[in-house]
Protein backbone atom coordinates (compact mmCIF):
# COMPACT_ATOMS: atom_id res chain seq x y z
CA UNK A 1 0.00 0.00 0.00
CA UNK A 2 2.79 2.43 0.93
CA UNK A 3 4.66 1.63 -2.29
CA UNK A 4 1.49 2.19 -4.30
CA UNK A 5 0.96 5.64 -2.81
CA UNK A 6 4.60 6.56 -3.38
CA UNK A 7 4.38 5.51 -7.04
CA UNK A 8 1.20 7.55 -7.48
CA UNK A 9 2.78 10.70 -6.04
CA UNK A 10 5.99 10.24 -8.03
CA UNK A 11 4.20 9.76 -11.33
CA UNK A 12 1.82 12.61 -10.71
CA UNK A 13 4.60 15.08 -10.03
CA UNK A 14 6.45 13.99 -13.17
CA UNK A 15 3.43 14.20 -15.47
CA UNK A 16 1.94 17.34 -14.00
CA UNK A 17 3.59 19.62 -16.56
CA UNK A 18 1.54 18.24 -19.44
CA UNK A 19 -1.77 19.84 -20.37
CA UNK A 20 -3.16 16.62 -21.86
CA UNK A 21 -4.72 13.50 -20.37
CA UNK A 22 -2.46 11.38 -18.18
CA UNK A 23 -1.79 7.70 -17.69
CA UNK A 24 -0.64 6.53 -14.28
CA UNK A 25 0.76 3.04 -13.82
CA UNK A 26 0.66 1.55 -10.33
CA UNK A 27 1.86 -2.01 -9.70
CA UNK A 28 1.47 -2.80 -13.41
CA UNK A 29 -2.06 -1.39 -13.66
CA UNK A 30 -2.65 1.61 -15.94
CA UNK A 31 -5.21 4.29 -15.13
CA UNK A 32 -6.16 7.22 -17.38
CA UNK A 33 -6.79 10.45 -15.48
CA UNK A 34 -7.23 14.17 -16.06
CA UNK A 35 -6.22 17.21 -14.05
CA UNK A 36 -8.59 18.50 -11.34
CA UNK A 37 -10.91 15.50 -11.55
CA UNK A 38 -11.75 13.17 -8.64
CA UNK A 39 -11.05 9.46 -9.06
CA UNK A 40 -11.43 6.35 -6.94
CA UNK A 41 -8.81 3.74 -7.81
CA UNK A 42 -8.83 0.24 -6.36
CA UNK A 43 -5.29 -0.93 -5.66
CA UNK A 44 -4.63 -4.25 -3.88
CA UNK A 45 -8.20 -4.24 -2.49
CA UNK A 46 -7.68 -0.72 -1.15
CA UNK A 47 -9.78 2.16 -2.48
CA UNK A 48 -7.71 5.29 -3.12
CA UNK A 49 -9.21 8.70 -3.70
CA UNK A 50 -7.05 10.49 -6.25
CA UNK A 51 -7.02 14.01 -7.68
CA UNK A 52 -4.07 15.44 -9.59
CA UNK A 53 -3.72 19.22 -9.40
CA UNK A 54 -1.34 21.54 -11.14
CA UNK A 55 0.42 24.35 -9.29
CA UNK A 56 -0.51 27.89 -10.37
CA UNK A 57 3.19 28.64 -10.80
CA UNK A 58 5.60 26.16 -12.39
CA UNK A 59 9.41 26.15 -12.41
CA UNK A 60 11.92 25.77 -15.21
CA UNK A 61 15.54 24.97 -14.45
CA UNK A 62 18.60 23.91 -16.42
CA UNK A 63 22.37 24.17 -16.04
CA UNK A 64 22.42 27.90 -16.87
CA UNK A 65 19.38 29.49 -15.23
CA UNK A 66 16.01 28.97 -13.58
CA UNK A 67 12.73 30.88 -13.38
CA UNK A 68 9.05 30.50 -12.55
CA UNK A 69 6.13 30.94 -14.92
CA UNK A 70 2.30 30.69 -14.89
CA UNK A 71 0.85 27.23 -15.46
CA UNK A 72 -1.09 28.46 -18.51
CA UNK A 73 2.12 28.54 -20.56
CA UNK A 74 4.63 26.01 -21.84
CA UNK A 75 8.33 26.58 -22.36
CA UNK A 76 9.11 26.27 -26.05
CA UNK A 77 12.59 25.37 -27.29
CA UNK A 78 14.23 25.67 -30.68
CA UNK A 79 17.73 25.68 -32.17
CA UNK A 80 18.40 29.04 -33.89
CA UNK A 81 21.82 28.12 -35.23
CA UNK A 82 24.78 25.99 -34.24
CA UNK A 83 25.60 26.93 -30.66
CA UNK A 84 22.42 28.97 -30.13
CA UNK A 85 19.41 27.50 -28.32
CA UNK A 86 16.29 29.59 -27.75
CA UNK A 87 13.65 29.20 -25.04
CA UNK A 88 10.43 31.18 -25.19
CA UNK A 89 7.06 31.70 -23.51
CA UNK A 90 4.47 33.73 -25.44
CA UNK A 91 0.91 34.97 -24.97
CA UNK A 92 -1.66 34.83 -27.75
CA UNK A 93 -1.20 38.59 -28.25
CA UNK A 94 2.53 38.23 -28.97
CA UNK A 95 3.93 39.34 -25.62
CA UNK A 96 6.54 37.11 -24.11
CA UNK A 97 9.94 36.25 -22.73
CA UNK A 98 12.83 34.86 -24.77
CA UNK A 99 16.18 33.53 -23.57
CA UNK A 100 18.90 32.58 -26.04
CA UNK A 101 21.77 30.38 -24.82
CA UNK A 102 25.08 30.80 -26.62
CA UNK A 103 27.71 28.07 -26.32
CA UNK A 104 30.33 29.37 -28.76
CA UNK A 105 30.28 33.21 -28.48
CA UNK A 106 29.79 35.90 -25.86
CA UNK A 107 26.50 37.69 -26.73
CA UNK A 108 27.07 40.85 -24.66
CA UNK A 109 27.74 42.93 -27.78
CA UNK A 110 24.42 41.99 -29.38
CA UNK A 111 22.04 44.10 -27.27
CA UNK A 112 21.88 47.10 -29.58
CA UNK A 113 21.69 44.90 -32.68
CA UNK A 114 18.69 43.03 -31.24
CA UNK A 115 16.93 46.26 -30.25
CA UNK A 116 17.40 47.63 -33.77
CA UNK A 117 16.18 44.41 -35.39
CA UNK A 118 12.94 44.16 -33.41
CA UNK A 119 12.05 47.86 -33.64
CA UNK A 120 13.09 48.94 -37.15
CA UNK A 121 9.91 47.78 -38.88
CA UNK A 122 7.71 49.64 -36.39
CA UNK A 123 9.87 52.78 -36.64
CA UNK A 124 9.60 52.65 -40.43
CA UNK A 125 5.83 52.38 -40.06
CA UNK A 126 5.70 55.54 -37.96
CA UNK A 127 6.11 54.51 -34.33
CA UNK A 128 8.03 56.95 -32.13
CA UNK A 129 10.88 55.24 -30.30
CA UNK A 130 11.95 56.27 -26.79
CA UNK A 131 14.87 54.67 -24.95
CA UNK A 132 14.48 53.96 -21.22
CA UNK A 133 17.58 51.86 -20.47
CA UNK A 134 18.03 50.86 -16.82
CA UNK A 135 19.83 48.52 -14.42
CA UNK A 136 17.98 45.50 -13.04
CA UNK A 137 18.94 43.47 -9.99
CA UNK A 138 18.04 39.80 -10.30
CA UNK A 139 16.83 37.71 -7.38
CA UNK A 140 20.38 36.39 -6.91
CA UNK A 141 21.71 39.94 -6.51
CA UNK A 142 23.32 39.97 -9.97
CA UNK A 143 23.11 43.39 -11.63
CA UNK A 144 22.49 43.56 -15.37
CA UNK A 145 22.03 46.41 -17.83
CA UNK A 146 18.73 46.34 -19.71
CA UNK A 147 18.23 48.14 -23.02
CA UNK A 148 14.59 49.21 -23.13
CA UNK A 149 12.79 50.57 -26.18
CA UNK A 150 9.26 51.98 -25.94
CA UNK A 151 7.40 52.36 -29.24
CA UNK A 152 4.32 54.59 -29.44
CA UNK A 153 1.86 55.12 -32.26
CA UNK A 154 -1.49 56.77 -31.52
CA UNK A 155 -2.82 54.74 -28.57
CA UNK A 156 -0.65 51.69 -29.26
CA UNK A 157 2.42 50.99 -27.12
CA UNK A 158 4.98 48.21 -27.66
CA UNK A 159 7.87 47.65 -25.25
CA UNK A 160 11.05 45.67 -25.93
CA UNK A 161 13.82 44.89 -23.45
CA UNK A 162 17.16 43.24 -24.17
CA UNK A 163 19.87 42.20 -21.70
CA UNK A 164 22.85 39.87 -21.91
CA UNK A 165 25.24 38.05 -19.61
CA UNK A 166 28.44 36.62 -20.99
CA UNK A 167 31.61 34.69 -20.36
CA UNK A 168 34.57 34.20 -22.71
CA UNK A 169 32.80 32.01 -25.28
CA UNK A 170 29.28 31.64 -23.96
CA UNK A 171 26.41 33.49 -22.38
CA UNK A 172 22.74 34.39 -22.34
CA UNK A 173 20.72 36.96 -24.24
CA UNK A 174 17.36 37.87 -22.71
CA UNK A 175 14.57 39.65 -24.55
CA UNK A 176 11.04 40.61 -23.52
CA UNK A 177 8.27 41.79 -25.84
CA UNK A 178 5.24 43.56 -24.45
CA UNK A 179 2.55 44.38 -26.99
CA UNK A 180 0.63 46.73 -24.70
CA UNK A 181 1.20 48.78 -21.57
CA UNK A 182 -1.85 47.69 -19.58
CA UNK A 183 -1.09 47.21 -15.88
CA UNK A 184 -2.69 43.78 -15.40
CA UNK A 185 -2.32 42.36 -18.91
CA UNK A 186 -1.40 38.70 -19.30
CA UNK A 187 1.81 39.68 -21.05
CA UNK A 188 2.93 41.98 -18.23
CA UNK A 189 2.14 39.33 -15.60
CA UNK A 190 4.12 36.70 -17.50
CA UNK A 191 7.13 38.96 -18.05
CA UNK A 192 7.18 40.29 -14.48
CA UNK A 193 6.98 36.81 -12.94
CA UNK A 194 9.92 35.55 -14.99
CA UNK A 195 12.02 38.67 -14.39
CA UNK A 196 11.32 38.56 -10.66
CA UNK A 197 12.28 34.88 -10.31
CA UNK A 198 15.07 34.60 -12.91
CA UNK A 199 18.26 33.24 -11.39
CA UNK A 200 21.49 32.90 -13.36
CA UNK A 201 23.67 29.97 -12.25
Amino acid sequence: MKNSLFALIFLATNFIFSQENFKIEINGKVFEIELDKNYELKIDNNLLKVKVKQKDTLSYSDEAFSFKFPKEYKVGKTIIDEGIEQLFLMTAEGSGFIIQKYSTVNPTTLNELMINEVTKESVNYGFKLEREDYERVLVSGLKIQVDRAVLKYNNEINIYEVASIGKKDSGLLIMTMEMDDIENSQGKKLINLIWNTLEIK
